[in-house]
């Protein structure tokens, strides 16, 4: 409706007239409609829809101070959810015939894992796989000075690497006198390579990617040698002798992962049983040797734990750790 002067000459108006022409209430009442409209857009300050009008479904209005509109401004912050944050991630896999899968005919955990953190985390990941059937620690420090893996790992947010049972001479496992592991000089030289070599590569891995929010997750083995019925059929003395060193590579590879920063996964758990007794043959492929796919599920869902309990797959989805 009119206001102030307007409304003041309008009656003065009809005061002096009566009741005004007709083509004069037609002027009216475009005008009226005119003004009701402005009204409505919030062209004419001070009366158009305030906070918490059917207008906030657009845009709910902000206080003068708020983060955008300045002093005496209007500021207007967007309905919409926060949009999930920027990507893509990237996974590098380093390592022997484990991590590589080359044997399996399935989809390896590495490549398992990054599809599982696509999931968990609502981000898209890529996923390079640089581990080598065959290979000893020494060949995966070597090769971080190759291209593309150091390309690869210059983006990485997730190294894992799983590497040290081709450092071992595995001829004497069934071997008495190689028992008991921990003491032994069967393997101690070895283990010091194995220790050395895998802080070498950590330590590399980061001299390439210097970002303080990369992950490197150190995986264990369920075995360092043959294992399940394949590994029973060569005897009692072979099962306790391959056993007792592959707890031993365990212990040397957790304590690089604690004493590196590095995240330590446990593969000998899952497939094994925290006391070994656990038959892993339906888990491995017919040589006893490697994981099939029901293994590989096993060891992705034992790096996808042991990230989550160090609070990583938190921080890639983008919220407060």
């Amino acid at each position: 409706m009119p206001s102030g002067a307007s409304a003041e000459r309008s009656a003065r108006w009809s005061a002096r007239t009566g009741s005004p022409r007709p083509h004069h209430v037609v002027a009216a009442v475009l005008g009226l409609v005119v003004l009701v409209a402005l009204v409505l857009t919030g062209v004419v300050p001070g009366t158009g829809p305030g906070p918490g009008s059917g207008a906030a479904g657009v845009g709910a209005r902000a206080s003068a101070t708020g983060a955008s509109g300045g002093a005496g401004g209007t500021a207007y912050a967007s309905s919409r959810p926060s949009a999930t944050p920027p990507g893509p991630l990237t996974v590098v896999g380093l390592g022997d015939s484990v991590p590589s899968a080359d044997t399996c005919g399935c989809t390896g955990y590495v490549e398992q894992v990054g599809t599982q953190l696509e999931r968990l985390t609502q981000r898209p990941w890529v996923v390079h796989n640089d581990a080598t059937g065959g290979w000893t620690t020494t060949d995966v420090a070597d090769d971080l000075l190759t291209s593309p893996t150091r390309e690869h790992l210059a983006g990485a947010d997730l190294v894992m690497v799983q590497v040290g049972a081709n450092d071992f001479d595995l001829g004497g496992v069934a071997d008495k006198a190689c028992l008991p592991a921990a003491t032994s000089d069967c393997w101690s030289p070895t283990l010091a390579g194995l220790r050395d070599g895998l802080t070498r590569i950590i330590h590399d891995v980061r001299l390439v990617d210097t970002r303080p929010d990369l992950r490197i997750a150190v995986l264990g083995y369920w075995n360092v040698t043959l294992d399940g019925a394949v590994g029973r059929a060569l005897g009692s003395d072979f099962v306790l002798g391959s056993d007792a060193l592959t707890r031993l590579v365990n212990s040397t590879v957790a304590q690089v992962a604690a004493g590196t920063g590095a995240v330590y996964v446990d593969a000998y758990t899952p497939l094994k049983g925290e006391s070994g007794e656990r038959d892993p043959t339906g888990d491995l492929l017919g040589d006893g040797d490697h994981p099939n796919a029901t293994g590989h599920t096993l060891l992705r869902t034992a790096v996808i734990d042991s990230l989550a309990d160090d609070g990583a797959v938190t921080v890639w989805r983008g919220l407060p750790r």
